[in-house]
């Protein structure tokens, strides 16, 4: 049954779509957006892979974490913990299981990887994933940058605009307030320090212009170094736009395609 509806989360009511049948015999998937501009322009994909995951037979759930989308909240009063909680309560409203999939794209990927220590996963799918918090902090303080300087406003730096965030400021971003505490727990996560172990398969999807575009650099050190470890990784291109940044909607079916080979039995 396809669900849209709120369940309590770690501090409020989250938003959440999927589909849950009563006594499915399909698999359960997790799916963990990104967040801020990139979760709207993500939804319309996101929400393709959940109409296939149903139509598969499998149970999926999408939640909105808090201070995101549509759940209880502000986005300057969310933290890694209160998330973290958030995605426990996610997995227990997903319904119990031995185990379960998980799909995270960009920034989803950063908090995704933190749940093989306290669940036992199958599989877990990675879209396009940010592979260092830092990276994403530095993403919200270019757009801070460039609001300013196409809105005519105080010229300011990054390092101004990081020493804010030090003296206890919360900084306004195209409309989400940046806290100094979500912003120290998006640099202090990082994909390297978080080798899913434990996870039965990871796969890695990144979206490129070419078919023949190589792995980024980055990515592929992490890769080999997770494979060095022990953990079983598969990776693949996509030719599609990166539809999380684009101006207008873009579509990608490709993603979609890509996403479900894991739950062809």
């Amino acid at each position: 049954m396809r669900v849209a509806t709120f369940f309590k989360g770690h501090c409020g009511s989250l938003f959440c779509t999927g589909a849950l049948r009563e006594g499915g015999q399909g698999r359960k998937v997790l799916m963990i957006p990104p967040f801020a501009e990139e979760l709207n322009k993500s939804r319309h994909v996101l929400a393709a892979l959940c109409r296939s995951l149903e139509a598969a037979g499998h149970d999926v759930l999408l939640p909105d974490l808090y201070g995101t989308g549509d759940s209880e909240g502000q986005f300057s009063e969310a933290t890694l913990e209160i998330w973290r909680g958030d995605l426990d309560a996610a997995v227990r409203y997903l319904g119990p299981r031995e185990d379960f999939d998980v799909i995270a794209l960009r920034a989803g990927a950063l908090i995704a990887v933190d749940l093989v220590n306290r669940h036992r996963i199958r599989s877990m799918t990675l879209l396009h994933p940010i592979v260092e918090g830092r990276q994403q902090l530095n993403q919200l303080l270019r757009l801070r940058l460039a609001g300013a300087l196409t809105g005519g406003g105080k010229k300011e730096t990054a390092a101004q605009l990081r020493e804010q965030l030090g003296s206890g400021e919360t900084l306004e971003i195209a409309g989400y307030g940046l806290s100094p505490q979500l912003a120290a727990d998006l640099e202090a996560l990082s994909l390297s320090a978080s080798p899913p172990l434990a996870v039965a398969q990871l796969n890695w999807i990144e979206l490129a212009a070419a078919q023949d575009r190589p792995l980024m650099p980055a990515s592929q050190r992490l890769l080999e170094d997770w494979e060095a470890q022990g953990v079983p990784v598969t990776s693949s291109i996509l030719v599609c736009d990166q539809f999380w940044a684009t101006q207008e909607i873009a579509q990608c079916p490709a993603i979609v395609e890509a996403a479900l080979l894991p739950f062809v039995h």
